[in-house]
């Protein structure tokens, strides 16, 4: 493990956390202190993620002081992808807490392709070997070089042109380079050797470590169940090294229809709406089923916090993700 690594498994325990650690993030910490607060600027605001990266003891000071801070600069302070342990310690500064979306996880050690609810995925799987298709780690069975992440960008140029959009910022995991020894990418290859497809995983700290399904991209003529058989090459391999867990990351609006007691109505409502017809902005629902159908059974809630929590936050968070 680098010293990066060694030094956030102490204190992070997020399972979308290693995304907090990207070099465009600033970083927010105090001597004498442990942790630190990863954040962005975009307007009024100073947008943090994942909460108060630190041990239990530390992250009601850690915070103050970062309140503070934003005070002296005339900012204000929003969370995103905050988990349920760290919500009372917002709502007890004044912060309104509303759920944003869903995590999802499995557990390799239950984990089997078999059963009627996987039958599609075997079939998907089965189609890919069948067109030719087999899977490389990068660094394994493929060069981790600049030529091999070359290919990368390329590929993820092709998803990015035939979507016709932005990538999108800030809650979404990078491509790496050649020098990037913790992220793990998975390449989905032809039978002429030519790469079709990819899956980067990044570590998970915590409670539940293990590796977190980051970002995917393929090529737009790539064959049907690429990425399946991507994800279940990566599983296997997981299983066999002793990963405890697989997480497939945070899907935003994915939320419960019933407002929560003390959040905003008007955001809860937005939220519930984007869920429905923002596709245009994120894929919710088709996210959802695709992390579903590997039967995540660990689900977890993530919130946004603001103070206040108004349309100029929204606003600014849209912005800061390039979602608009």
């Amino acid at each position: 493990m680098s010293q990066i690594g060694e030094q956030a498994a102490r204190v992070v325990d997020h399972p979308s956390g290693f995304l907090a650690l990207s070099s465009r993030n600033a970083v927010f910490s105090v001597e004498g202190l442990a942790g630190f607060i990863a954040y962005r600027e975009q307007g009024r605001h100073m947008v943090a993620f994942g909460g108060v990266h630190a041990p239990a003891e530390s992250r009601g000071p850690l915070l103050d002081r970062f309140l503070e801070a934003a005070s002296g600069r005339g900012q204000r302070v929003m969370v995103v992808q905050l988990r349920s342990s760290q919500v009372s310690l917002f709502t007890a500064r004044g912060f309104t807490v509303n759920p944003l979306g869903t995590s999802f996880a499995v557990t390799l050690r239950d984990f089997t392709l078999g059963g009627t609810k996987k039958m599609k995925l075997r079939n998907k799987i089965k189609r890919a070997r069948g067109q030719g298709l087999t899977v490389e780690e990068v660094g394994r069975e493929m060069p981790r070089s600049e030529a091999t992440f070359a290919r990368l960008r390329d590929i993820s140029g092709e998803w990015l042109a035939a979507k016709g959009k932005k990538e999108l910022e800030f809650m979404v995991g990078e491509i790496g380079d050649e020098h990037d020894a913790e992220r793990r990418t998975f390449v989905v290859r032809d039978r002429t050797r030519e790469a079709q497809a990819f899956i980067t995983y990044v570590p998970v700290w915590g409670e539940r470590p293990g590796f977190l399904h980051d970002l995917t991209r393929k090529r737009p003529s790539a064959a049907v169940g690429a990425l399946e058989l991507c994800n279940s090459f990566a599983m296997e391999r997981f299983l066999q090294e002793g990963i405890e867990y697989l997480h497939f990351g945070f899907t935003p609006f994915i939320v419960d229809p019933r407002a929560e007691a003390g959040a905003s109505r008007v955001l809860h409502w937005l939220v519930l709406q984007l869920r429905r017809h923002g596709r245009i902005i994120y894929p919710s629902e088709s996210q959802a089923s695709y992390k579903q159908k590997w039967g995540t059974d660990i689900i977890e809630p993530e919130y946004v916090a603001a103070r206040p929590l108004a349309f100029r936050a929204i606003l600014d968070l849209m912005m800061l993700t390039r979602a608009m």
